[in-house]
């Protein structure tokens, strides 16, 4: 088995850079290193008006968590965080729709809300959230061009099994 250290990806004059493996891997072999490297995401589209977003984002992210090999116990922390993290995001922003999303890269889960062309209604401080704070290793808030973005991460113990 070759070995090759993991490099993250960057941005790089507006272009993503990703690891190249050593000399002498297929270019199948290659291109599965990249998707190696850049984990597991998936993101929904939600409306800002349905009561109801914040156990569908928890629900759509525990699949997806699932899905990608995490053990039931985190995959379902996971899916309470993204939901009171969505909940936390639809008191403190104000939008039409947020964008949720989940990924999963070298054990390392991360969830985040982006209120689309929204704007902070108060301070969008997850921390804030007790839930959140609870569950969550880190967290905090981005403003992106798109609007802002709420996101808490963890990490996936290292003794679970098959947690990429």
């Amino acid at each position: 088995m070759r070995h090759h250290m993991t490099t993250p990806a960057t941005l790089v004059d507006g272009h993503r850079l990703f690891h190249v493996p050593p000399q002498g891997l297929s270019l199948a072999d290659r291109a599965a290193a990249r998707r190696q490297d850049a984990g597991q995401r998936a993101s929904w589209p939600f409306p800002a008006y349905d009561d109801k977003t914040p156990e569908r984002a928890g629900f759509n992210a525990g699949i997806a968590y699932g899905l990608w090999g995490v053990e039931p116990p985190y995959a379902q922390a996971l899916a309470a965080l993204t939901g009171h993290l969505t909940s936390h995001a639809m008191e403190v922003l104000v939008t039409h729709r947020y964008i949720v999303t989940a990924v999963l890269r070298c054990g390392f889960a991360t969830v985040s809300v982006l209120a689309l062309q929204g704007r902070p209604r108060t301070i969008a401080d997850p921390g804030t959230h007790p839930d959140v704070r609870r569950i969550a290793d880190t967290w905090g808030v981005i403003a992106l061009a798109a609007g802002p973005c709420l996101y808490a991460a963890g990490q996936i113990p290292e003794d679970a099994p098959d947690h990429r």
